[in-house]
């Protein structure tokens, strides 16, 4: 199974630096959901690899996507959130209240 990477320009360059082949440059949420949607329809792409700021505009439309889907912060962080998903989904999964 192959990774692929959609993302800017400084996030392309990482990955390919790092040796994976399926990188995809974007300049705008439009461009990466067709890229996505194309890596979706793959059979050897196993994973999908996005922007945070990506996640966040296109979190509708990525709720279709059968392939695993991570974000991943960019060259200006991660994204400041008043919740952490994560540790809701935990809390949720173990029977804690979230208040």
């Amino acid at each position: 199974m192959k990774i692929g990477v959609v993302g800017d320009l400084h996030m392309a360059v990482g990955f390919r630096l790092a040796g994976l082949t399926e990188v995809y440059e974007v300049e705008n949420p439009e461009e990466a959901l067709k890229i996505i949607e194309d890596l979706d329809r793959r059979e050897d792409i196993g994973l999908i690899i996005i922007s945070e700021k990506l996640g966040d505009t296109l979190r509708d439309k990525l709720s279709k996507i059968d392939t695993y889907i991570v974000e991943i912060p960019d060259k200006d962080g991660p994204i400041v959130r008043e919740h952490d998903p994560i540790k809701d989904l935990v809390r949720k999964a173990v029977g804690i209240e979230l208040k």
